[in-house]
């Protein structure tokens, strides 16, 4: 009779039992799946900056060219004004 009278509260410490174990295995599994999560985002960012370093180096080495020639640009116009005075000047006189 004893035996099954304390058969409901065994029951429900195994139970409980159980659920902590669970709970413990799911908060693992998740801190695991968090630290797996953030080493690939970090590997994966490591990869693209590594593959992407020559196309940045060459998009920049295109930029800084046009701005060379843009300045070049702008000297010749400077120049053509230049000209142009001169032209007219040399028309007037």
């Amino acid at each position: 009779y004893l035996a099954i009278s304390n058969f409901p509260s065994r029951r429900r410490r195994v139970i409980d039992k159980v659920k902590r174990k669970a709970d413990t295995l799911a908060y693992e599994l998740e801190e695991a799946m968090k630290r797996d999560l953030t080493e690939a985002v970090e590997n994966l960012d490591t990869f693209v900056r590594v593959i992407g370093k020559p196309y940045q180096d060459q998009a920049q080495n295109r930029l800084n060219k046009l701005v060379e020639i843009r300045g070049e640009i702008s000297n010749i116009e400077k120049k053509l004004r230049t000209l142009q005075t001169e032209i007219q000047n040399l028309h007037v006189s």
